[in-house]
């Protein structure tokens, strides 16, 4: 849904664009908020050196306006190295790293936005709301446990639960299949429906609930349906409906501007749907909620008069219609965008934003009117809240639980809905698990490393810095099966997996042995074991690809130059022996740059039989084996480089103690050599 959240014109300039045609192309479809198809044409003109720098700011608004965070992320890394990157991009880059958690990074990008664009204060209160996380918030306990709701979710949009009779109701995009009707150009998906699901157990919707069907088709026009709200007794619905077409005025488009209808049911019927009396081609109105007496209607727009962006805005009824606009004020909105309202039984008022001191993205607020005035909202923490879009919560008729929309890593795609209920008090006594890190080659302990402790059940990992002494140490709630894996910039990573077959609250558990880091020295040799070559031949064998993956994941992990050395034994002559060797080499390489690892910072070297490591040189009787521990391959650093250099280089020193991820956001083979 945060695609079709309200937006705000936008109008970027085509005068650098001319003669730039497949730029200009993209251009004209992103005026139209066709994001899916400019990212067709945009991801074909980066590749191209003249149009390169022009494609590649455009194909990152793409992916941000698309909420696809990890190609914003790692687009807009590389738009803030262009020669002429506008300050905006610094913004936009330290908004996709602090929703994927990397707050340090996110920090720095949102001051270096600062020191580029001082008029904006958002910079440095960005940089603040970093520091929130990192400090204060980082320990603070849980109020909420959360579950993914697997049956009513899809791998499309699925978002904005709201209470109906019994039943849990829903917005959706999986009902109209994009490849047998219409195309939303927004997501590249199919248009909203507004579906329903009811609970395996009439009114426990703390349990399973039941697949999504459709749940009226009186609420399901060709374009966007939801989401809804209803009044306590079900018989008014208020619902956000896109209108039909595009609006263009001055030669520049709005996209389908969003707008309230209501209905009113009669003898198990609803009735005609009717316009909400604010509706208006100028701005939208949207995400309808009722107070528990039905006396009061909040709601979301970007009509003049409001604070910024996008806020939240009430109306008492006065009779049979709706008393004049009232914004709810600086104390809830923000120049930024507040929206998807509910109210508490208890007339609490919770809603989404991304003005307000969050973890990234939009977060879950609540506030109360105390004597005619809103409280300060507070952020509802992890786990309702992430770094990725939290929005859209609802609570069930008991208030003890309910259940929230988000896009963050482990649904099943898109927007999803979570279930949520208030957490149980925490175990008094809790239970850890402890370790050691050292250096292998002084078996010194290491302070300041960090350590990756990755829960396979949850799919979580959380972060933690070892001490002075080289030590760490986390809470661990329940049995389950860990990997734990140690890193520090220019050391060789080290990773064993963890089984705990019961955790006793008071104890601690110690991993099976300490993590060993090799540190990368330049000049310093490691040999690569089990590289094996066919009889003459050079070409990579299946048995050697683990060892060549190792290599590469080192390299990535690593801002390090290598030289990849290839070495035979003493038998066959001088020259037969560093051809070999050299063709061996280069086969290993090419693997590596094969794999990802620019061709640059490695290079092939075949030593022959120039570097025995024992006594068979020519003439002397050897075994089979002393001959094979000369039939080796060795990397060899041949130099160091700051890891900020290359934004794409895994970078450990990012990550903050009790900084909490989910496996998703690392790279796919990050925990692959546990053993």
């Amino acid at each position: 849904m945060k695609k079709i959240k309200f937006v705000l014109l936008i109008s970027i300039g085509l005068a650098a664009l001319i003669g730039c045609q497949p730029v200009y192309k993209a251009q004209k479809k992103m005026d139209k908020y066709d994001y899916a198809k400019a990212i067709d044409i945009l991801k074909k003109a980066e590749k191209k050196e003249k149009t390169h720098n022009a494609a590649l700011p455009l194909l990152a608004e793409c992916y941000r306006m698309q909420h696809d965070i990890m190609n914003a992320k790692a687009t807009y890394a590389e738009v803030v190295t262009l020669p002429d990157a506008k300050p905006e991009a610094f913004f936009y880059y330290a908004q996709a790293l602090q929703a994927t958690g990397n707050y340090v990074k996110a920090r720095e990008m949102f001051l270096a936005y600062a020191e580029k664009n001082p008029s904006d204060s958002r910079g440095k209160r960005y940089a603040a709301h970093c520091d929130s996380v990192l400090g204060p918030w980082k320990n603070l306990a849980p109020g909420f446990e959360v579950n993914h709701v697997s049956n009513i979710n899809t791998d499309q949009s699925d978002f904005g639960p709201a209470f109906y009779n019994g039943d849990l109701v829903f917005a959706s995009d999986f009902n109209n299949n994009p490849a047998e009707g219409k195309k939303y150009g927004w997501t590249g998906r199919g248009y909203l429906n507004l579906m329903k699901s009811s609970p395996t157990v009439p009114g426990d919707f703390s349990g399973d609930m039941g697949a999504g069907s459709t749940f009226d088709a009186k609420f399901n026009q060709p374009y966007h349906d939801g989401p809804a709200a209803f009044n306590a007794d079900g018989n008014s619905i208020y619902f956000t409906r896109s209108f039909f077409g595009k609006a263009k005025r001055e030669g520049i488009y709005k996209t389908n501007m969003l707008k309230i209808y209501y209905a009113e049911k009669t003898d198990g019927k609803w009735g005609e749907v009717k316009p909400f009396f604010l509706n208006s081609k100028d701005f939208s109105v949207g995400h309808p909620a009722l107070s528990a007496d039905g006396q009061t209607l909040y709601f979301v727009s970007d009509m003049p008069g409001g604070q910024g962006g996008t806020d939240i805005w009430m109306c008492k009824r006065e009779g049979d219609s709706w008393g004049k606009p009232v914004n709810l004020g600086p104390t809830v909105n923000t120049s930024e965008n507040e929206m998807f309202p509910s109210i508490h039984p208890d007339g609490t008022l919770y809603f989404s934003s991304n003005g307000h001191p969050g973890y990234g993205s939009l977060d879950i607020f609540s506030c109360k009117n105390e004597n005619g005035s809103w409280s300060t909202p507070q952020n509802l923490q992890p786990p309702i809240n992430s770094s990725f879009d939290d929005f859209a919560i609802a609570f069930a008729p008991q208030a003890k639980s309910g259940f929230f929309s988000s896009n963050r890593p482990g649904g099943s795609g898109s927007d999803d809905i979570y279930a949520f209920r208030v957490a149980p008090p925490a175990p008094v006594q809790p239970a850890f698990i402890a370790g050691m890190v050292k250096d292998k080659t002084t078996m010194q302990p290491l302070a300041g490393a960090t350590v990756f402790v990755y829960d396979q059940a949850s799919g979580n990992v959380k972060v933690l810095k070892t001490n002075t002494d080289g030590t760490f140490k986390t809470q661990v709630s329940k049995p389950g099966d860990l990997m734990v894996k140690a890193m520090m910039n220019n050391y060789i990573a080290d990773c064993l997996p963890l089984t705990l077959s019961s955790v006793a609250p008071g104890t601690t558990n110690s991993v099976p042995r300490e993590l060993m880091l090799d540190k990368l020295v330049i000049n310093k040799t490691f040999n690569v074991d089990n590289i094996y070559y066919d009889f003459d031949k050079y070409n990579i064998r299946k048995d050697a690809v683990p060892q060549l993956d190792n290599l590469v994941r080192i390299m990535k992990e690593n801002a390090i130059n290598v030289e990849l050395g290839s070495h035979t034994d003493s038998r066959g002559s001088f020259a037969y022996n560093n051809r070999l060797s050299q063709n061996r080499a280069e086969s290993a390489v090419k693997y590596i740059v094969n794999a990802g690892i620019e061709r640059s910072r490695i290079t092939a070297k075949g030593y022959g039989e120039t570097q025995l490591v024992n006594k068979c040189s020519d003439g002397v009787q050897c075994t089979a084996a002393e001959h094979q521990a000369n039939r080796r391959t060795e990397f060899k650093v041949t130099g160091l480089t700051n890891p900020q250099v290359n934004p794409d280089q895994f970078d450990p020193g990012v990550y903050s103690d009790g900084q909490e991820l989910n496996v998703k956001m690392l790279p796919a083979d990050f925990f692959s050599k546990c053993k």
